[in-house]
């Protein structure tokens, strides 16, 4: 998934598969064709100050049981990497371009205070109680996409959901203040189209093509 933007200034949008390697190779494509000046990643701040370290010394990651059955599914489709394989090569090589690779989600904080807003303790109590279904359900392996999409629409209701708009609304935000000259904004897939939404309605002037 892709979304150009065009106007005074060039922002490119990219949906990846999170948990697979594969989706490394993308970004890594991106970034020795075209020289961006600005990387934006779906993560916060302070997780891409941890990315840097893990970098530089590596150490295992530990998940919840949700993003456990999550990357055991998406084996399926190729080998996975925890944390995001697309993430840690835009800040190897985004770095050692002179690029400027900053976080773009809701910070640590503010987050919290939306998690309280939005999410009732029913919400979290269904969620508890998915994970042996999520691993039965019949699921839709045609490719990583559509899967990581189902999976989203399954897991992320009602509060969650809430949440996942917020993070769209707040994401495309942050691209359109920080964007420079040339961008590239590394989205998951789940949140592609309503960050590019959002952007379309923020960029006024600036022309949009799909691919």
């Amino acid at each position: 998934m892709r979304a150009r933007l065009e106007g005074p200034s060039l922002v490119d949008v990219i949906g990846i598969v999170k948990g697979l390697k594969s989706s490394g190779d993308l970004v890594d494509s991106m970034l020795r064709r075209e020289k961006y000046d600005v990387i934006m990643l779906a993560i916060t701040e302070d997780e891409v100050a941890g990315l840097r370290d893990f970098v530089k010394h590596p150490y295992e990651v530990e998940m919840d049981d949700i993003e456990l059955i999550y990357e055991y599914l998406i084996r399926r489709f190729g080998e996975t990497s925890i944390p995001p394989e697309a993430f840690v090569r835009a800040i190897k090589l985004g770095d050692s371009i002179g690029s400027s690779v900053i976080g773009i989600d809701i910070p640590s904080g503010k987050y919290e205070e939306l998690f309280v807003a939005n999410i009732p303790l029913t919400d979290l109590i269904w969620l508890s109680l998915q994970k042996k279904r999520l691993i039965r359900r019949k699921w839709d392996f045609t490719d990583p996409e559509q899967f990581s999409i189902q999976w989203d629409k399954i897991v992320n209701r009602k509060g969650y959901r809430k949440m996942e708009e917020e993070r769209e609304s707040y994401m495309a935000k942050e691209i359109s203040e920080k964007k420079g000259v040339s961008t590239l904004a590394i989205i998951e897939v789940e949140r592609f189209s309503g960050v590019v939404f959002h952007l379309e309605n923020l960029l006024q002037g600036y022309k949009l093509q799909m691919s």
